[in-house]
């Protein structure tokens, strides 16, 4: 089902026909469709050992770019593992994007159902966050996620898609912790590295380890405050401390965090609530964890 206006039309077929012209070299391996409740690609698992990557509309046709120019600088980096960028695909006449080609992770998506500890994988992640912000910048691609540039530029969107929020939920509420985040102001510190959507759906587990971290088409450049919303969208109240403490946050960054955790799940909820179930559920468990941090 498409989750999108206007989202091109992605099949296997179209993805046989492009390795087909433009790699030729992994036409013959194994292909088939990959499942996730992720929203900006279609995903194909190429043989055992690669993953094809298409975004569902222009609006994210700039991500394999941006993966390919940001990946190489984190390898060898961060301690977990992050995809090595195999191939760029080029837009053609049946699919006019960019995409591309990574190498596989193995293991699942990270919830609290395939993490062994949730405390060692807080613990896990935070170091992550803090060696992501300790990368170079130089060479860092220009724009990026919006998430790296302030919450006050989203401020009038949060309240348009609050006022769309199901009855069940506490709008008052809602805005109340909004007006919180927004009071601590925009981010002024020098620009970092950032994720900006490390959700549990982005995070690999194997061994109920967390072991990787996927989908760089929004890393960028800015405030790394976006980066400590696993919080509240993975975390509990038991761990979400030991996140905060292994990553090294700031009063106001953490406030700014939430304030992001809160925007993507106010958001979520009425425009996927038809199309991405899954989605809307994750949303509805980490808005309940917001409220009830405040």
């Amino acid at each position: 089902m498409p989750l999108h206006d206007n989202e091109f039309p992605i099949d296997i077929g179209l993805v046989g026909e492009l390795l087909t012209r433009q790699m030729p070299q992994w036409k013959g391996l194994p292909l088939h469709q990959f499942r996730t409740s992720g929203t900006v690609n279609v995903t194909f698992r190429l043989g055992d050992d690669k993953l094809v990557r298409l975004p569902r509309t222009r609006d994210f046709a700039n991500g394999p770019e941006r993966e390919s120019l940001c990946l190489p600088a984190f390898t060898g980096r961060v301690p977990l593992e992050v995809p090595a960028f195999l191939a760029l695909g080029v837009p053609t006449d049946s699919y006019p994007s960019h995409w591309s080609v990574l190498s596989w992770i193995e293991g699942t998506s990270a919830d609290r159902s395939t993490l062994r500890d949730l405390r060692s994988a807080a613990t896990a992640l935070g170091e992550f966050v803090v060696a992501l912000r300790r990368v170079s910048t130089d060479g860092a691609p220009q724009g990026g996620n919006y998430r790296a540039f302030g919450l006050s530029k989203v401020d009038q969107g949060l309240r348009r898609w609050a006022s769309k929020l199901p009855d069940d939920i506490d709008q008052t509420a809602v805005l109340r912790v909004w007006e919180q985040c927004l009071a601590v102001g925009d981010w002024d510190g020098p620009p970092t590295w950032l994720h900006s959507d490390l959700r549990g759906d982005n995070l690999i587990a194997d061994h109920g380890n967390v072991v990787g971290v996927i989908d760089w088409e929004g890393c960028t450049v800015g405030d790394p405050s976006a980066d400590y919303l696993p919080a509240w969208w993975l975390f509990d109240s038991d761990t979400r401390h030991t996140f905060r403490t292994a990553s090294n946050a700031t009063h106001p960054g953490w406030m700014r965090a939430k304030g992001w955790a809160l925007h993507m799940a106010v958001a979520a909820i009425p425009y996927y609530t038809e199309t991405n179930p899954a989605f809307v559920a994750q949303a509805r468990k980490a808005l309940a964890e917001i409220i009830a941090d405040e």
